[in-house]
């Protein structure tokens, strides 16, 4: 009886050295797509309660022959692989040795197939143990589909007959590398597997719990425990902690669905993209300040209202918005309490601050009131694509609620006439650039060849600005409104849902292709602490005439303003004027000014990229004076009487040095300069020569010969201070300058 006790004992006290209990997973299943054929994959993990360091083993896979076709190996439709970081990756040697080979696959069934591993490397080799309780990757799977709408059903196989295929690594045990010696240190097998298919399922949905808190990309805030994948269709559950996506939150997903008395907002920079469908039985809310707004894109269908808050306003301000949902009753948006709307009471009817504008009626009645009169119902509704004029009485948001745009707005218009239009989508959209595929570019046949731009307002000037394709880029937020200046025979403009942005792009100027610095002029005028500014640019494909797209024209309602006037054929206000990029010294600019009587301006220049030695400067011909002007260095007049046009200011970029370029071989040593105030020198000739020297307006005011090798120095009659042209004649060539009188 003694001896069977002590037998007993003996077996307890062996199995827990032989026997420990193994555990396999399926991790990250998923459908995937090589852009030609479909594929299901998942990574098999391993775990165990003992450490220890795995040696080989063979793990059987149940599949769904309706999915995937039979003998998936045998068609090669199977793949077993080791990606970085799975153990079955592990080498030495910096990656020249693998720690484990003969991955060996083969068709068990017509439904079932075998992968099985073994070792090279002893278990010596290993730094540690490499399975642990810790669940870790131990290979993938990857199978081809025969027909992804059938139901995958992979599975492991762990009938008795297919348990225990597992071994503990052979020695030798010896630390540093060696082959594994199966024979005389053979590895242990493992009993105890256990297989949990459940991960196996393709999880394609997700659904809000907020158990932890609001923040979107917290795995314990879903019930699937894990961040959604930007393919999963989500959605909101009516919970006590509902998600926000505030600043730096941008998401993605499949179908989104909100439930009854659920809620989701957006603020911020927050962002959601919908690739499927939209549907809302709760409450969906966006928010937007003066220089961030919250974005939503569907591109499916979408169901349900969202209601998106345009913040930032001023009191007693005028805004040109749109409005980025469909369906909202101006009589509802004029009556919120909320939006805190203007009503004029001094009039009959009462007049609310909301106009839609008419740039056919005569100029101070341009903007059209609604009425108390007009808003009897909440049938008439803010129109898609269209630009309105509203006021708050204090600072502070307006709202509106309808449901979202989901395809491209053709947006009618009056031709030859300016016309307010609006952003009508929640979501930035590009202006004047996105790789090209914007606003402007898209509507350039529609616009009047002069203003080939969009106008937005521009705070810091006080004037509508244009952005046009040689601007800096710029979109457009949820809600905002800008002017655009239609052709002859345009009828409509197409607000492009392809082109919607979660949030915009940043940097950069498109110039038509043209990838070296563009030359550029900034005059900049200011008056009464306002600054307006006009630009010129440079480039080699442009002309002294209207080059549609590259000049672009002045919106011209500010009381205040700067412009230029081409050189060639128009009579426009231009606020960008693109002329070529030589010859810069035979090129006059007319500078327009709009200014009140008896304000001062001031004007400076800032320059980018013209040629080494061009300077800018500015002529006052009715004060008869000239200025090099920088970005430091003024000039400033106060007019006694208003101004408004052009013929008084004018630009020249004139060489520092005033030196010539070579006309011939012969000439190229001539220079011309003025030596004093009063007195211009010509050397280097190398034959007699005629000068003349005319006024900027074709005045001839001197006519004198030189002579060849010597300095001539000519004295010049008294002038005004102003820029005159000196010409020299000769058998040689001609040269034509500039000279200075200050």
């Amino acid at each position: 009886m003694k001896k069977i006790q002590l037998l007993l004992l003996l077996v307890l006290v062996s199995i827990p050295i032989y026997s420990q209990n193994i555990s396999f997973t399926f991790v990250n299943a998923r459908n995937t797509n090589d852009g030609t054929d479909d594929f299901y994959e998942a990574d098999i993990y391993i775990a165990s309660d003992t450490d220890f360091i795995i040696g080989s083993g063979q793990i059987y896979f149940n599949y769904n022959t309706a999915a995937f076709g039979e003998n998936v190996h045998t068609s090669g439709n199977f793949e077993m692989s080791q990606p970085a970081g799975s153990i079955l990756a592990t080498s030495f040697f910096g990656g020249a040795v693998a720690a484990y080979q003969s991955f060996i696959v083969n068709d068990n069934t017509t439904s079932r197939v075998s992968t099985s591993f073994q070792q090279l490397a002893s278990s010596g080799s290993f730094a540690g143990n490499n399975v642990t309780s810790t669940p870790t990757h131990l290979y993938s799977i990857k199978i081809k589909y025969a027909d992804m709408n059938q139901t995958p059903n992979v599975s492991f196989e762990n009938g008795s007959v297919f348990l225990d295929q597992f071994f503990t690594a052979c020695g030798p045990t010896a630390s540093g590398f060696a082959t594994a010696n199966c024979t005389d240190t053979p590895g242990v097998q493992i009993t105890g597997d256990s297989f949990d298919s459940s991960g196996a399922l393709i999880i394609t949905s997700a659904i809000w719990s907020g158990t932890t808190d609001a923040d979107w990309n917290t795995a314990g805030n879903w019930d699937i425990n894990a961040i959604p994948e930007t393919s999963y269709d989500i959605t909101i559950a009516n919970v006590t902690t509902p998600p926000v996506l505030g600043t730096g939150t941008a998401v993605q997903m499949n179908d989104l669905t909100v439930d009854a008395s659920a809620s989701l907002s957006l603020s911020g920079s927050g962002s959601a993209q919908v690739d499927g469908n939209f549907s809302n039985s709760g409450t969906v809310s966006m928010t937007s300040d003066g220089s961030n707004s919250s974005a939503l894109i569907v591109s499916g269908t979408s169901a349900g209202s969202v209601t998106y808050e345009r913040g930032g306003l001023l009191a007693n301000e005028w805004h040109v918005i749109s409005a980025p949902v469909e369906g909202q009753s101006i009589k509802e948006f004029a009556e919120n309490v909320a939006n805190d709307i203007r009503i004029n009471t001094t009039v009959t009817p009462n007049r609310y601050a909301i106009a839609y504008y008419d740039d056919s009626n005569s100029d101070g009645s341009k903007w059209v009131y609604y009425t108390t009169d007009d808003l009897v119902t909440n049938a008439i509704t803010f129109e898609k694509g269209r630009g309105y004029s509203i006021s708050r009485a204090t600072n502070g948001s307006v709202s509106f609620t309808g449901t979202l745009e989901t395809s491209s707005v053709t947006k009618s218009v009056v031709a030859s006439q300016w016309n307010s239009v609006g952003n009508p989508f929640t979501a930035f959209l590009p202006l004047n650039e996105n790789s090209g595929d914007n606003f402007v570019a898209n509507n350039t046949s529609s616009m009047d060849p002069s203003f080939v731009a969009a106008y937005v307002w521009d705070n810091a000037q006080s004037k509508y600005v244009a952005n046009s394709l040689v601007t800096s880029e710029n979109s457009l937020a949820p809600g905002q409104g800008f002017f655009v200046r239609t052709g002859s025979g345009a009828s409509s403009i197409t607000l492009d849902q392809n082109q919607r942005l979660v949030q915009p792009a940043t940097g950069g100027t498109f110039a038509r292709g043209v990838q070296e610095q563009t030359p550029t002029i900034e005059l900049v005028a200011t008056s009464n602490s306002t600054s307006v500014k006009t630009v010129i640019k440079y480039f080699s494909n442009t002309t002294k005439g209207l080059d549609p797209g590259y000049d672009v024209g002045n919106f011209g309602a500010s009381s205040f303003d700067v412009f230029t006037h081409l050189l060639e054929d128009s009579n426009e206000d231009f606020t960008i004027q693109s002329l070529p990029n030589s010859d810069y010294e035979s090129m006059v600019i007319p500078v327009g000014l709009k200014l009140a009587a008896n304000r001062e301006v001031s004007f400076k220049a800032t320059s980018l990229g013209l040629p080494e030695g061009v300077e800018v400067y500015f002529e006052d011909r009715e004060a008869g004076k000239i200025t090099k002007l920088e970005e430091t260095t003024a000039y400033s007049v106060t007019s006694e009487t208003a101004i408004n046009g052009t013929g008084r200011f004018y630009m020249h970029t004139i060489s520092q040095r005033l030196s010539t370029d070579d006309i011939a071989n012969n000439l190229a040593n001539v220079k011309i300069f003025k030596s004093n105030k009063k007195e211009v020198t010509i050397s280097g000739l190398p034959t007699e020569s005629s000068v003349k020297i005319f006024s900027i307006l074709g005045e001839e005011l001197l006519s004198t010969q030189v002579q060849e090798n010597t300095s001539n120095r000519i004295s010049l009659p008294t002038v005004s201070t102003g820029v005159y042209i000196v010409k020299l004649a000769s058998d040689l060539g001609n040269i034509t300058k500039k000279i200075i009188v200050e």
